[in-house]
């Protein structure tokens, strides 16, 4: 064989392997692509209102070693007192509930700074809450708060709290329309690689996010804020889809 023939043999050799590799490497990674998938997450936000608040609240009173049941007594009238004014507001006494009643001994205070082992006292404390879907009347009665101390009761603080009760309903469709939008980013990612997207693989649902509308303080193992009546509820999904 003249070194002309050897050399085109050579050549088509050559050309042959390149080929038979550039097709088994092409198929290599669209198997590889494929069986891995193309992985994405979805997200969706609604904004809900919330459907049930609650008002809550305390009262302390002072008591020494001698007068400890008078003042036990003082706490029931209270009660009464908070109730009849409560359900004056157009709350149902159902809507109540009355925390039992907590008395934390008061130690004799040492000259300057710490405190001897001998009680002279007690703090009598009692805490209460109001919750109803009728937030109207929850936000009057959050607003009462100079008639309560002219009940004669200083409540040591008060809250107003929101909350939503269709979450478990909700759930389902949020994390639907979720998906959806992962499959959406996983079309716009795999028209750019000449792909297309298959069936899903693999699907991993996230944290649910219940935030004031427009806040960005998520957390890792989810958010519920409760100082809004309206809220933003977020779901996402992580999904994993087949690529063709």
């Amino acid at each position: 064989m003249d070194k002309n023939r050897l050399a085109l043999v050579a050549a088509i050799i050559v050309v042959a392997l390149a080929l038979f590799f550039g097709l088994w490497l092409h198929g290599s990674e669209m198997s590889s692509r494929a069986s891995s998938g193309l992985t994405v997450t979805g997200s969706v936000k609604k904004l809900v209102d919330s459907d049930l608040a609650k008002w809550s609240s305390s009262y302390t009173l002072k008591a020494d070693t001698r007068n400890l049941k008078n003042v036990m007594e003082q706490s029931e009238q209270n009660t009464d007192k908070l109730k009849n004014f409560i359900t004056k507001l157009g709350l149902a006494e159902t809507d109540i509930t009355f925390l039992p009643v907590q008395t934390n001994p008061i130690y004799e205070q040492l000259p300057g700074y710490g405190y001897t082992q001998n009680i002279i006292g007690y703090n009598v404390y009692r805490e209460f809450y109001v919750q109803s879907k009728d937030i109207d009347k929850i936000e009057t009665l959050a607003k009462q708060y100079k008639d309560i101390i002219d009940l004669g009761i200083i409540p040591d603080y008060q809250r107003t709290e929101y909350f939503y009760t269709g979450l478990a309903d909700l759930r389902p469709a949020l994390f639907a329309d979720a998906t959806k939008d992962a499959q959406n980013r996983a079309d716009a990612i795999a028209r750019g690689t000449g792909a297309k997207v298959g069936s899903i693989l693999s699907a991993k649902t996230g944290v649910i996010q219940i935030l004031p509308p427009n806040s960005l303080d998520i957390a890792d193992y989810g958010a519920y804020d409760l100082s809004t009546k309206q809220k933003e509820v977020t779901a996402t999904i992580t999904a994993t889809f087949q690529l063709k």
